[in-house]
């Protein structure tokens, strides 16, 4: 049962891909990422959803916003810094930038510079500014899958990630009792 399931899940995701793009599919990196320094700029609902999954991997995030959000994090590991964006926020102390505003060209600027200073960067409302997506990520302990649609669709990867979540912890439970 689980081998079947396991594989309509990928005939799904198979399906839907072929439908949205014609280009490969990105490469799911997983990457160690824990006390790796990470620059959020924007403390709206994406900077906060961005800071939550950088923090569950045990990345150090700085967060640059005029405003944050109640959902933004508060953490150990997350410095929130309360004024505008300045250009020389971005430095090469940082493994990669989020530019989560809601100014389109303040997160094109944030691309320019990063790209400038080769710091990889995620855009937020800008597939094509993106060196790199955040999958949806489901997880149990460090056991971790992720779904992303490399930014074609938001709603295909919630649904296909909220599919995952409802069955994920007893998948790994049980791979985990059969060792």
């Amino acid at each position: 049962m689980k081998l079947y399931q396991t594989k309509k899940i990928f005939i799904i995701i198979t399906n839907m891909y072929n439908e949205i793009s014609n280009r490969p599919p990105y490469f799911p990196m997983m990457i160690d990422i824990k006390d790796k320094k990470v620059l959020i700029i924007g403390g709206g609902h994406v900077g906060a959803r961005r800071a939550e999954t950088l923090l569950r991997c045990g990345a150090k995030i700085t967060a640059v916003s005029k405003n944050f959000c109640d959902e933004f994090p508060e953490n150990k590991n997350a410095e929130k810094i309360l004024r505008d964006f300045n250009p020389d926020d971005i430095t090469n102390d940082f493994e990669f930038i989020i530019a989560a505003t809601n100014n389109r060209e303040i997160n094109n600027l944030i691309h320019k510079i990063s790209h400038e200073k080769n710091i990889p960067v995620n855009v937020s409302d800008n597939k094509n500014e993106c060196d790199f997506f955040f999958p949806s990520l489901i997880s149990q302990g460090s056991i971790a899958v992720s779904v992303c649609s490399a930014g074609t669709s938001k709603t295909l990867t919630r649904k296909l990630s909220d599919r995952l979540r409802k069955i994920w912890n007893s998948w790994v439970n049980d791979e985990i009792k059969n060792k």
